[in-house]
């Protein structure tokens, strides 16, 4: 199964795969300069494909951490956005309380403005913390889909050079 057949979307970003291919790429191109200077002309050693796979995997773990370079913003909101709010309700209540001791009575018109103060600032920090929450847990998903196509795709892409540039047994008629 190939990279492409693997893939859950029918057209999965080939920029992505872009700058791995190119890692590959150009760790293949150093390789084969190194067997070549050695007298192989065609084949890399097991050495060489470690080499490539290990520079795939930390252009891979660079793609998830641009993938993920934003997502710290939606866990500060998340988290903090009911703080937010229990900061407002908080304040909302003290402002109530000094202004019912201010007017040395209670109604309505003394507690109506603190009370409605705190119930909008704990609105506005759930407004914030829940979408936020619902666009992490999303886009949480499609970073490890992501990573996963990656991950597929760096395994291909290391069977396939390690196959194509294999190291061929020499032609009994080369030896003549």
């Amino acid at each position: 199964m190939t990279a492409w057949a693997s893939c859950r979307r029918p057209w999965p970003s080939i920029r992505r795969w872009r700058r791995l291919y190119q890692i590959g790429r150009q760790e293949l191109g150093v390789r084969l300069a190194e067997g070549q200077a050695s007298g192989s002309r065609f084949a890399i050693r097991p050495q060489s494909i470690a080499a490539i796979r290990s520079a795939l995997d930390a252009g891979q773990v660079r793609e998830g951490q641009k993938l993920n370079k934003w997502m710290v913003l939606l866990t500060i909101a998340i988290s903090g956005g009911p703080f937010i709010g229990l900061l407002g309700t908080v304040l909302g209540v003290m402002i109530t309380f000094a202004s019912v001791a201010a007017a040395g009575e209670v109604n309505i018109n003394a507690i109506a403005p603190g009370i409605a103060a705190a119930l909008l600032a704990t609105v506005a920090g759930l407004a914030v913390a829940i979408p936020a929450l619902f666009g992490y847990n999303y886009l949480l998903s499609r970073v490890e889909d992501i990573s996963a196509d990656n991950q597929i795709f760096v395994d291909e892409l290391e069977k396939r050079i390690a196959e194509t540039w294999q190291d061929a047994p020499a032609s009994p008629l080369a030896a003549e």
